[in-house]
């Protein structure tokens, strides 16, 4: 027996070999399971959902056609609005004195030259009195510059007469100038000088006129005040034109680019981004990025706070839905699109997320009709989540 058993015995080569071929077979068959497995889900998913309009109705689906869009929203931020500097006046006292009458209110509408208080000042009294004699001075030397014309011209008197009449009169004239423009730096408006020339009546009132058209955004005097001279009296604004200074966060500031479009929510306004700031605020790590707004939206005040959605100029077609048309199925995005029969799921992909909306950038066409209410009813149908198996 012994030598039998000596006669088959395998060789340790022959034995490794089978080894080998055993596990070999082993992972095949094991690679042919996972394979089976991937290719073969436990269930596929159809993307028709096929519904009748009496069961859309029962079920309560809304469409929607999206929003064509042309622009990706970035972000939202705080914001102000203000006017430009050059649009903006102080108008002040330009003498001190009793404010006797205030004639506007804040937010009334005025025109160049409006009479918007009355200051009484004494001190306007002698001003007035250098522009009264100035003039008497300047009607005498006229006088006499057309009577030496006359005799010069008939040859009754010799030139040299008249040069000394001549000079004179310019003297005369230069001092009436003088006194006038003294009297106008001191607040008084070319209309009341003229009203003081022809009445000669001497008048320690002085009306504080509108150097623009626009609007009073403050009023700082009431009537019977007493004002130092250069104390401001109104603030004035033109609305031709309107910015807004945006708080951006800093991490989000590498994004913004000129040009860039801002929305203002709850309004019809919107701007465009002209001016980006170098620095950040330390207390509240934001930039300064400020836009000029477009047109002349009636909604929108200098002073006001609003809310803004800052976005980014795109060449590709983009769409705007309600945030509720979105459902997820394994790790994707997919909208249910109105087809013929029914409803195609169709997977998309997302650019942003806005509040309530979402920015569709791939995945959709113009005109298609979007699933945004009974979704979770045609989600389920879907995925036949309630049906019997």
């Amino acid at each position: 027996m012994n030598n039998i058993s000596q006669n088959f015995s395998f060789s340790p080569r022959f034995e490794l070999a089978c080894h080998v071929r055993i596990w070999n077979a082993a992972l095949l068959f094991i690679s042919l399971i996972v394979m089976v497995f991937i290719s073969f889900p436990a269930r596929a998913l159809e993307d028709l959902i096929k519904i009748n309009a009496e069961q859309e109705q029962h079920i309560g689906i809304r469409t929607l056609k999206p929003e064509v869009i042309a622009s990706v929203p970035l972000t939202r931020a705080p914001a102000r609005v203000t006017l430009p500097p050059q649009n903006e006046y102080i108008v002040s006292a330009s003498q001190a004195g009793l404010i006797s009458r205030v004639e506007v209110a804040m937010g009334m509408k005025i025109v160049v030259g409006q009479i918007l208080a009355q200051i009484q000042s004494p001190s306007l009294l002698g001003l007035q009195r250098d522009v009264l004699d100035a003039v008497t001075g300047y009607n005498l030397a006229k006088s006499k510059l057309n009577r030496d014309t006359t005799l010069l011209e008939e040859g009754i008197i010799a030139r040299m007469r008249f040069q000394e009449t001549q000079s004179d009169f310019e003297r005369y004239a230069t001092a009436l100038k003088e006194a006038e423009q003294v009297l106008a730096a001191a607040g008084v408006s070319l209309i009341d000088i003229e009203a003081l020339k022809q009445s000669r009546k001497l008048n320690s009132f002085m009306n504080v006129r509108s150097p623009i058209d626009g609007v009073v955004l403050e009023r700082m005097v009431t009537a019977g005040q007493r004002v130092d001279v250069l104390a401001p009296l109104f603030r004035l604004g033109k609305l031709d034109e309107l910015w807004l200074e945006i708080d951006m966060p800093q991490e989000r500031m590498n994004e913004v680019r000129m040009g860039d479009r801002v929305r203002i929510e709850n309004t019809n306004g919107s701007a465009r981004i002209t001016q980006i700031g170098q620095s950040v605020n330390p207390s509240t790590q934001s930039a300064l990025v400020r836009g000029v707004i477009e047109g002349r939206p009636q909604t929108i005040r200098p002073g006001q706070n609003v809310n803004v959605q800052v976005s980014h100029a795109s060449s590709d077609k983009l769409f705007r839905l309600p945030i509720s048309a979105l459902v997820y199925q394994e790790g994707k995005t997919y909208l249910f699109v109105r087809v013929t029969g029914g409803f195609s799921a169709r997977q998309v992909a997302v650019a942003s997320t806005e509040e309530r909306n979402v920015v569709i950038h791939e995945g959709l066409q113009e005109n298609e009709q979007v699933a945004v209410q009974g979704v979770a009813a045609l989600k389920a149908a879907w995925t036949g989540i309630g049906s019997d198996e």
